[in-house]
């Protein structure tokens, strides 16, 4: 028995209807309506914690002056983003999936296809630009003074600006946004075969993915590279551009982007391919909806990995937003239990803990 992978997407559209009718956007889901359901609510808790997460992240930066350094400008870009996104992206298509079908018209369909465009396409050029940036300094370490935040902030901007350009492109009329196959997200016409639709496809494809892809695996192995090197003169007494604490520094600011990368690219590649696929086999014989949908869903969840894999591998993270909130709040207690005793702060702190905790995290911090 021949397995069949195809799908003949002529079976679901509806040839009488047109975007502009308003029957158009209020089809239900041609698939079953239980798993579409299952999904949506995944959705909606993943929309709360990728408001925390990605809040976490934005609130950290905004709080903490030693996070604020160029490295860490384009991740804070990503996370305000990312949190534009999961206040709008999962919630629109998480209850729409609960009710199996698309709940906000055309205008809806539009922005919520444009932002996840921009969140993609935004994403991946900003990750690029980091991992061109830690490659560039490990290159060139006497000229790391100028990767100044300024230019990152510049930087960052117009790659976010370059994902807005690209959004806008399918509202203006190359290619156009619409309904999935699914019926409760929105994406590109990957399915028409239109040469305006499929040279749209194909360009995205190769800018917004398969470039940055390649830049990402070349940068990071020259980085990871350049590092080793590094690592092995200084083991055989051999002076280098960079300390050894510089090193290690880089090191861990390299892994925790590598982290962060393989965490995009390995949400993002399923639907990449799909859409990829099914835009050149035609409607005729297109991957299942089942199928893209689950993808385009598992794409959207990078609004959760991306933040978690960078708070879970940057030690920045974790000793400016974890350590320092544990010592602050230590130090209050103990102010507040000596208030109420009278008694002077240092008899009620254990052998200098506290003291000892804070020195060391202070220096740990001239390292950064």
């Amino acid at each position: 028995m021949k397995l069949k992978i195809w799908f003949n997407y002529s079976s679901i559209l509806n040839e009488d209807l047109s975007p502009d009718n308003p029957l158009f956007w209020s089809q239900p889901t041609p698939i079953s309506c239980d798993i579409v359901r299952i999904v949506g609510i995944f959705l909606c808790i993943a929309a709360v914690f990728g408001i925390l997460l990605n809040g976490a992240l934005v609130y950290s930066f905004i709080r903490y002056k030693a996070l604020r350094r160029s490295s860490n400008i384009y991740v804070m870009f990503i996370a305000i983003i990312g949190l534009i996104a999961s206040c709008t992206i999962l919630p629109l298509t998480g209850i729409s999936s609960v009710y199996c079908k698309w709940l906000y018209k055309r205008i809806g369909c539009q922005m919520s296809a444009a932002l996840a465009f921009i969140y993609g396409c935004s994403s991946s050029y900003l990750l690029c630009v980091v991992s061109l940036s830690r490659c560039y300094i490990i290159i060139r370490p006497l000229n790391a003074n100028t990767v100044t935040v300024t230019k990152s902030v510049i930087i960052s901007c117009f790659a976010i600006f370059l994902a807005f350009v690209w959004s806008m492109l399918p509202i203006i009329g190359w290619n156009e946004y619409i309904m999935e196959g699914a019926r409760t997200s929105c994406c590109i016409n990957w399915y028409d075969r239109r040469l305006s639709y499929v040279s749209f496809t194909f360009f995205l494809f190769i800018f917004v993915y398969f470039i940055p892809l390649v830049i990402l695996i070349v940068s990071n192995t020259i980085t990871l590279s350049g590092l080793k090197r590094m690592r092995e003169k200084i083991k055989h007494g051999v002076n280098t551009s960079l300390s050894r604490k510089r090193i290690e520094m880089e090191r861990r600011i390299v892994k925790s982007i590598i982290i962060t990368t393989c965490g995009f690219i390995f949400t993002w590649s399923p639907y990449a391919a799909a859409l990829f696929v099914s835009a050149f086999q035609g409607k005729d014989y297109a991957i299942p909806p089942l199928a893209t949908f689950l993808c385009a869903c598992f794409a959207k969840s990078s609004i959760i990995w991306i933040p978690l894999l960078h708070i879970g591998t940057s030690t920045q993270f974790q000793f400016n937003f974890v350590n320092l909130t544990t010592v602050n709040n230590q130090v209050e207690s103990n102010k507040m239990e000596n208030e109420a005793l009278k008694t002077p702060l240092m008899t009620h702190i254990n052998d200098g803990s506290v003291i000892v905790r804070t020195a060391t995290l202070l220096a740990k911090k001239s390292e950064f």
